[in-house]
């Protein structure tokens, strides 16, 4: 188990890191592919450090307003508050954790969140929740690791691999507990069940460490799904 603290959002940018810059790839190629009316009302969900909002206020300049939600009190640092206050609206609110959420049915047009589900114990309610806040036509954008990633197959192996399991603390989140993973084809299913139209999907492989083994890019699709770490994914109301 480890410690962390959150860090601040010039921190994030700044990050060079391969498997960082990848998930970043995957989340804004497929923000962009979005087709939001001007003026738009996006919900962060767990907005953590900020970093996602940043990119929301960076890259789609038709969201104007970003209501920003947490089950804690609210753990952006206040100078990246006053940072995406200087790009649009940015309000947070602090939400009860597996609850029905405290805003009216279509107030928004677009939902995101990244390595967030995995920490959920409903996660049913949790999608479901987030298509009632949506307008018609609205997106959901998430990211999430891939239960099938490599490390979790040698631990399946192994038998070492449990549910939940404590990955650490942080300063302002409290402890990171994954209470469970998913393939894209579990999450897939529950987000169809839901009600959403799945529009697209990103497969991010971060290697096999240390041998520093890859997949190219002409690797075929079911290879990445299942051996990638992160799963990212666009669907539409």
């Amino acid at each position: 188990m480890f410690y962390t603290k959150i860090k601040r959002i010039q921190q994030r940018i700044a990050v060079a890191d391969k498997n960082a810059l990848d998930q970043r790839r995957d989340f804004i190629d497929l923000l962009q592919s979005t087709k939001l009316p001007n003026n738009s009302q996006a919900i962060s969900v767990s907005v953590g450090d900020g970093i996602w909002d940043y990119w929301v206020a960076q890259h789609k300049p038709e969201v104007k307003k970003i209501i920003a939600t947490d089950i804690v009190d609210c753990p952006v640092d206040k100078r990246d508050i006053k940072l995406l206050r200087g790009r649009l609206d940015w309000q947070f609110k602090k939400v009860k954790p597996e609850q029905k959420l405290p805003f009216p049915t279509a107030t928004f047009d677009l939902a995101f969140h990244c390595d967030v589900i995995e920490h959920v114990r409903k996660p049913y309610l949790f999608l479901d929740e987030q298509y009632r806040v949506l307008k018609k036509g609205g997106y959901l954008l998430l990211n999430t690791p891939n239960l099938l990633r490599p490390v979790n197959l040698i631990k399946l192996l192994m038998g070492k691999l449990f549910f939940p399991i404590n990955l650490g603390e942080s300063d302002k989140l409290a402890d990171c507990t994954h209470i469970q993973e998913f393939t894209i084809w579990g999450l897939t299913n529950m987000l169809e069940e839901v009600g959403f139209k799945i529009v697209s999907q990103k497969f991010s492989f971060f290697g096999i460490y240390p041998f520093n083994i890859r997949l190219s890019k002409e690797s075929n699709t079911l290879t990445k799904q299942c051996l990638s770490h992160s799963l990212t994914i666009l669907a539409r109301k």
